[in-house]
């Protein structure tokens, strides 16, 4: 082979060189694209998730966006004994037609955003807000027992209970002079759970006797009270204490619903002496109770409501 046909050769060989390299460069820029343009659509689908965990609860969260459940388990509807929760604020009609709306929204949403974290704490899923008004249910989507809903609904249910005059305070210095006070309802019973509505916007949520009964048991409360139906008392009894309130007519429903009003933990009070109330064979002796909305913490508060509530019981 002579030298020409060497040089020859050797061109050709660097121009294929040259051609690989530009090929190798433009996959190198290409990759680098692709992989830029996917970092870009997980950040927008990442943004997305995180704007739609607002409107959902985190057991609804994880049922649509995990690997856990599939499409058919989220489009089914099932029957399923919950306990169901229901709650507003006395008097809000009121208080909207006095205070100023910014001042109002900011004082709902802080007392929503508190319930909210209590809810989630326990394990509830929030099926909605209503102006004041909030339903949570426990039980689905993810069930552990009967008891534990009851149980954890009505630990909830003293929890946001005891929240209230840090919250009360709250509105008060925001300018809202009206007392900050709940009625609280509870019913167990057997409901249908599952997505309602049309294809272009569908509910999470439950239908059935039961969440009537557990919004009447909310209307009939009296203020600041928690009161539950006997459903549900028979199934925390053992860790409740409570005491009977009679009973309601609930429409739709043939019997009476025999009702409970929630005092507080019995592993509490059996745990600590109330240090304001005392028992012998003759009665009681109740101490005085000297209250302070700034200095009287959430715990004295709560021995104090014991407190009368327990002497209360024992004049009737």
């Amino acid at each position: 082979m002579s030298s020409e046909d060497l040089k020859a050769l050797l061109e050709e060989e660097q121009a294929k060189y040259a051609e690989l390299e530009v090929l190798y460069q433009n996959i190198i820029d290409h990759s680098t694209e692709v992989e830029n343009e996917l970092l870009e659509n997980n950040k927008k689908i990442q943004m997305f998730m995180d704007r739609m965990r607002k409107y959902l609860s985190p057991q609804l969260h994880e049922m649509i966006t995990g690997s856990k459940e599939d499409e058919s388990s989220i489009n089914s509807y099932q029957r399923r004994k919950l306990t169901i929760f229901f709650s507003d604020i006395v008097g809000f009609t009121t208080i909207t037609d006095s205070i100023e709306p910014e001042i109002l929204s900011d004082c709902l949403n802080k007392y929503l955003d508190v319930m909210s974290s209590i809810a989630i704490k326990y394990g509830g899923t929030i099926d909605k807000f209503i102006g004041d008004a909030i339903m949570i249910f426990f039980g689905a989507p993810v069930f552990e027992n009967d008891t534990a809903h009851a149980l954890n609904c009505v630990k909830m249910a003293i929890e946001m209970r005891d929240s209230l005059p840090a919250l009360d305070e709250y509105w008060r210095k925001s300018g809202i002079n009206h007392s900050l006070t709940c009625r609280i309802g509870i019913n167990t019973g057997y409901v249908t759970v599952g997505n309602f509505g049309t294809n272009e916007r569908m509910d999470y949520t439950i239908i059935g006797g039961p969440v009537n009964v557990a919004s009447r048991l909310e209307h009939a409360s009296e203020p600041g009270g928690v009161l539950i139906s006997n459903a549900t008392k028979s199934l925390i009894d053992e860790f409740i204490e409570t005491r009977p309130k009679g009973e309601i007519v609930v429409k739709g429903v043939h019997t009476p619903i025999e009702t409970y009003q929630v005092i507080g933990l019995k592993e509490n009070q059996e745990k600590k002496e109330n240090p304001f109330l005392k028992f012998d064979s003759n009665g009681f002796l109740l101490k005085p109770l000297h209250f302070d909305k700034i200095s009287t913490d959430l715990e004295e508060r709560r021995l104090m409501r014991f407190a009368l509530e327990k002497a209360l019981a024992a004049l009737k």
